[in-house]
């Protein structure tokens, strides 16, 4: 008789206790994507004033990117305003940079890394220093 109610009691604390350590079954994650505006078209990365000589043809297949020859990953894309996102831009496995993706309109945008040498703050990169422009 004892064991019964030893049973009942311990198999009823294990429900109570169930839901707060089992993980959930579904996962609420959303991927934020750059706009279809910017996805659905080529781009030519052009240069800045520091840079020199890149024209190369970008084309996106969601958040992943073909740049030339190279191919470009966003990852935690998050959206601050309508044409504002921030989020992390990896070059290659070894080499990632967290940038300001800023659309300026329909034809062109800019990446702006957070730290840019040479200017104080932090996404302070213009289309005469720092960003990566990108028009159509």
């Amino acid at each position: 008789m004892v064991n019964s109610k030893r049973i009942v009691a311990l198999t009823l604390a294990a429900g109570m206790l169930l839901p707060v350590f089992s993980a959930p079954l579904t996962a609420n994650a959303k991927t934020t994507y750059l706009p279809s505006a910017v996805r659905s078209h080529r781009w030519y990365q052009l240069t800045d004033g520091s840079q020199g000589g890149f024209h190369n043809k970008t084309t996106f297949k969601g958040n992943h990117m073909t740049v030339g020859h190279s191919h470009w990953s966003l990852t935690g894309l998050k959206k601050h305003s309508k044409s504002t996102y921030y989020g992390k831009l990896h070059y290659s496995k070894s080499y990632s940079q967290l940038i300001k993706v800023k659309i300026n309109s329909s034809k062109s945008f800019w990446f702006i890394p957070k730290h840019v040498e040479g200017t104080k703050g932090n996404y302070k990169g213009n289309a005469d220093y720092g960003a990566m422009i990108f028009k159509r």
